[in-house]
């Protein structure tokens, strides 16, 4: 192989897997940004149930090793009452939900933020979550709220409600999910594909610009005298 092949070989495979690389990193980045955060729309909810809980999610012992302690973030807001937003061990929040108007979110769509709710009837008032102690994640607020969790080994719900547990909870809802290891990748992508693309795009314009030398022309060789013994006439 010529060195002007290999150089124009050599310039296409790295700038092409550094621009495979770097459109990798720009997709993972207009998904979660650099900092790996992945976030729904808003929506507006309202029921007229005690509390509105999320499908009990059992989290693996893997979880925070793959994905590298991801933080869920849950906001909620232009509540026309005082509102609660809290996460708590599942067997807690159902005992403290129990006998109560319960709707739960049983599914839902990301962009937008769109929720599939199934409902629970009840004729107990459950009391105000401020006074349970069993919470991992809390905040309340006049008219909005917002909380921050890293999400833990174990079976958790979400719960929104009303401060003091009355029925009757309108808000808007926004949940985002912090993922350090996607931020990581797309940092990775985008820098390695971009080094690829400064070390294969020079290799590949030296390799169009180099001419290699042309053969010299050879000339015939002159034959080479045969000796011949004269031999006598008669």
């Amino acid at each position: 192989m010529s060195t002007r092949t290999a150089l124009i070989a050599s310039g296409v495979v790295l700038t092409a897997a550094g621009g495979a690389l770097a459109v990798g990193g720009a997709v993972l980045g207009a998904i979660g940004g650099t900092d790996g955060t992945l976030s729904t729309g808003t929506t507006h909810h309202e029921t007229t149930a005690n509390a509105v809980v999320s499908d009990e999610g059992d989290l693996g012992g893997s979880t925070n090793l793959a994905f590298g302690d991801p933080t869920l973030k849950v906001s909620v807001s232009d509540s026309d009452q005082p509102v609660f937003v809290g996460i708590g061990p599942a067997a807690d929040v159902d005992q403290f939900l129990a006998g109560a108007t319960v709707q739960t979110v049983s599914d839902f769509d990301i962009w937008p933020l769109q929720l599939d709710t199934e409902t629970r009837e009840g004729n107990r008032a459950p009391g105000s979550p401020l006074d349970e102690t069993f919470w991992v994640a809390q905040s309340d607020g006049a008219t909005s709220a917002a909380t921050s969790w890293k999400i833990d080994d174990g079976s958790y719900r979400l719960v929104v409600m009303n401060a003091d547990g009355s029925p009757g909870v309108g808000v808007d809802g926004n949940l985002s999910l912090r993922v350090p290891v996607l931020g990581a990748l797309t940092v990775g992508s985008l820098v390695g594909g971009g080094l690829l693309i400064v070390i294969g795009a020079p290799l590949l314009v030296a390799g169009l610009r180099r001419t290699e030398p042309t053969p010299a022309a050879t000339t015939p060789a002159e034959p080479t005298p045969v000796d011949r013994e004269l031999t006598p006439v008669g």
